[in-house]
């Protein structure tokens, strides 16, 4: 049997962990494994640093996001998060847990857990979350359901370059296991609040653009957050917005979280900013990557900027 399913079974009490800010690919792994381990009679939580982002408050069983009802668990078991830090608030259930199991797909890692699947190849952790359950034919149609979302949330609804033909057959599947295909559609791309819709027309009014038009910038401040009345936890597929812009190389996007302190995030018809991104400590992938700098605005900037110059030139 593979060792993380029977980590699951001798566990009675586990506890499931995303990164902070949760997006689809983040929840759909987590409520998939949650799902799989009431199957096997276990007690488990499901959580991450971050509230619930309000875009994703349609996701079945929701409501026990961050409802933590232990102080310790049998099993922390930690999705798409490719770097410790990741799981914030939660490092002392990991150093607590009798085992610990790490699914990710991003780059730079083996994992750290003891036992681990990390696939950087892999278009999500949904995908690999369906590696693991298919060879126990459990996937019935809720967990489908999840997994359908992350792995629809993570290759852009199928238009990002990680639609390998491998994700296509295990969306297929997923479908005929009974996924909502249709009702994941309008939730995820044609639900969007007032809020979120007045938050994009503010930031495509205000995008930037240098490298002569080849890289295009959006600055989320915390006063356009106010204006609207989000978080930057409702932020996610803003940066899509950058990208999509025709001839644009690099699509960047950087929200204030705090003062002086960006979570940026990086996306790329052709560059790796991958690269760009660990340079300021951060990570992810080819197209796709992310990372936090501090500094004035402005300074950040042009720090990123810099960046993306250097890394050009090598």
């Amino acid at each position: 049997m593979n060792p993380i399913l029977e980590a699951i079974k001798k566990a009675d009490s586990i506890l499931i962990v995303g990164h902070v800010r949760p997006d689809g690919d983040c929840l759909g792994s987590a409520f998939a494994l949650r799902e799989y381990c009431i199957m096997q009679g276990k007690v488990v939580d499901v959580g991450s640093p971050s509230p619930l982002p309000e875009a994703y408050s349609f996701v079945k069983h929701s409501e026990v996001f961050n409802r933590i009802t232990r102080r310790k668990y049998d099993l922390f078991i930690a999705v798409d998060c490719g770097a410790l830090d990741r799981i914030g608030r939660f490092e002392g259930f990991y150093n607590s847990a009798k085992e610990t199991v790490w699914i990710d797909h991003h780059r730079g890692h083996n994992g750290f857990g003891k036992y681990n699947i990390v696939d950087s190849e892999a278009s999500s952790a949904c995908e690999l979350v369906f590696d693991l359950l298919e060879c126990e034919k459990v996937i019935n149609k809720k967990i489908a359901t999840y997994l359908y979302m992350g792995l629809s949330s993570d290759t852009g609804h199928f238009m990002h370059n990680n639609t390998t033909p491998k994700v296509l057959l295990t969306a297929y599947k997923l479908a005929l296991y009974g996924a909502d295909t249709y009702g994941l559609a309008t939730e995820l791309y044609r639900s969007r609040s007032k809020q979120k819709t007045e938050l994009i027309a503010k930031c495509i009014n205000a995008m930037r653009f240098y490298n002569d038009d080849k890289v295009s910038l959006i600055c989320i401040t915390r006063e356009i957050l106010a204006e609207v009345g989000l978080e930057s936890n409702d932020t996610e597929g803003i940066i899509d917005y950058a990208i999509a812009v025709k001839g644009v190389e690099i699509g960047v996007s950087i929200c204030e979280e705090k003062s002086n302190e960006y979570k940026v995030s990086f996306r790329s018809r052709t560059r790796n900013v991958g690269d760009i991104a660990s340079i300021f400590g951060g990570g992810g992938h080819m197209y796709a990557a992310g990372c936090r700098i501090f500094g004035k605005k402005e300074d950040v900037i042009d720090k990123i900027l810099k960046a993306i110059r250097d890394t050009e030139a090598e």
